[in-house]
Order: structure tokens, then sequence, then C-alpha cells
């Protein structure tokens, strides 16, 4: 076999196996008033009256792209679209606090880059443009999307939301005790009791993996996370337990549920199966 041949069928290789891995589509999101951002999606074989959608929202390193490939998997010959945004590091570097502050407490004043209510729009752009008929979407989040996902739900205004996962959160913004956004003291939006019973109400689903115990760079380690607790696992305790203790004391509704993913360390492809197992039918 010539050289010539031999390079056309590596690079015929390449590519088929590249093919097989981008099981995802990609698009821009720019209908709003922020910055444009990636989106990857994946669809099923047919949209029809009983499609869903599933919001991705990725963790620290920012690779949406890698997020959609595993949920690809659990989402296969499932009538569900996956919606994976990319929040870039240059274009909303806070993105876990909703561009609301910094890890360390400070508050950013940019309202114009502030994400909540920012899922409801895309979900609104994607549910049109899909042809898509429910009115309420899911949403999971891994490690900062866990963040993300909890703050959402607690800051936007009334989100269309069914169920949701937070797994792996790094912090949270507990509702007793503590300035924004490590609690709800001093807050960068208004926020009513509304709002708190809303958030308490909801199909919010707390994951951790019992062995997310490593402290490490990425960890927040500012004074007002430490409070929360020395490691992932014991601030998703002590987060839980916080508002299930709360909710108790002032007879709120409380639907949340807490899980640990025994054996599971600091990964999204480990704790994808559980979420999964909540979110998609």
């Amino acid at each position: 076999m010539d050289k010539i041949k031999q390079l056309f069928l590596l690079a015929l290789s390449s590519l088929t196996l590249y093919s097989a891995a981008a099981v995802y589509e990609k698009t821009v999101f720019a209908e709003w008033d922020k910055p444009s951002i990636n989106v990857f999606y994946v669809l099923p074989e047919e949209v029809n009256d009983q499609t869903e959608i599933l919001f991705i929202i990725h963790g620290n390193s920012r690779n949406a792209d890698g997020y959609i490939e595993v949920w690809a998997n659990h989402a296969k010959d499932k009538n569900i679209i996956l919606i994976a945004p990319e929040f870039s590091r240059s274009k909303f570097s806070n993105y876990n606090t909703l561009q609301m502050s910094s890890s360390t407490g400070k508050i950013l004043k940019n309202r114009d880059l502030y994400l909540n209510n920012s899922i409801d729009i895309m979900f609104n752009h994607y549910k049109n443009l899909f042809g898509v008929k429910t009115d309420l979407y899911k949403i999971y989040g891994h490690s900062g999307g866990a963040q993300f996902v909890h703050r959402y739900l607690l800051m936007s205004d009334e989100p269309k939301v069914k169920t949701a996962v937070a797994a792996n959160a790094g912090w949270y913004t507990f509702l007793d005790g503590g300035s924004f956004p490590y609690g709800l003291k001093e807050p960068p939006i208004g926020l009513t009791s509304k709002n708190i019973r809303n958030f308490l109400s909801m199909d919010l689903h707390i994951h951790i993996g019992s062995h997310d115990v490593k402290v490490t760079s990425s960890l927040n380690q500012s004074d007002g996370a430490m409070r929360q607790g020395p490691n992932r696992f014991k601030r998703a305790i002590n987060f839980y337990q916080s508002l299930s203790t709360m909710t108790e004391q002032n007879n709120l509704d409380f639907n949340w549920s807490y899980k640990e993913i025994r054996g599971v360390d600091h990964s999204n492809r480990k704790m994808a199966p559980s979420a999964a197992a909540v979110l998609i039918d």
C-alpha cells in the first residue's frame, strides 16, 4: 500500500472515530441582552407532544461539551432534549453565583450580567425553536453547576422548573445567617417570602458523593465557605440539615430530597447515573 493511500485511510479512520464521539450539535445563543454563549444540544429521534427538555450546567472546568457527551449516553432512546450552555470564564467568570458576587463574597455591580432568569429565557427560545409543547423543564448541575442550580432556583422569578438535581456543589447559599453569597443577608436583588417558599417547595434533589472529601485548590476556602464545613461532603449535609430544621420549625413546605452516592468522589461522570434516574424517564 503506497504512503498516500495509508495517509488517506488513517485520516478516514480518525474522522470516523471523531464522528462517532460527536453525538451533540453546537450553536450560539444570542437571544438576550448579555454576551452570546456557546450552547451544545442533543435531540431525540423525534420531537413530539411528550418531548421534555433537560438543561445541563457544567462545573468550573467549563467543559459543557464533555458534560453533554456523558449525558447523551443516559438519554439514548429517550424522548428528551439535552441543552448544555457554556458560561465561558472570559464572559461569566462567576457564573456559579449567577454573576452576582465573587466566591470571596464581593458583590458584583454589573446587573446586566446577572444570570437569574437566564435559563428560562433559553427555555422559551428553544421550546419555540424545536416545537416542544412542555411548559416546564428539568435541570442538572454538577460542582459549580450545582451552585448555579440551587441559586438559580432561589434568585429567579418563578422558574419553570419541574425537577432539579444539584450534585457535588462546592458551597451553598444558606437561608439563615451570613451575607450573600453565603447567606441571604443583603442580597444583590430583592427577594420576598414568595421566593423562599417557591424555592423550598420545588422538586430539588441534593446529591453528594460520599468520597467527595478532598480539599483541593478548586474548593472555595474563604471564611464564609469554611463555616459551611471542611469539604463538599460535609457542606452538603449541613446545607440540607439546616433547611430541614428551619422548615420544620416554621411549618413550611419542604419538597427536597438528599442522597449520598456511595463510593463516588468529585466526578460528573460518576454522579450522572443517579441524577439521570431522577431526571430521565
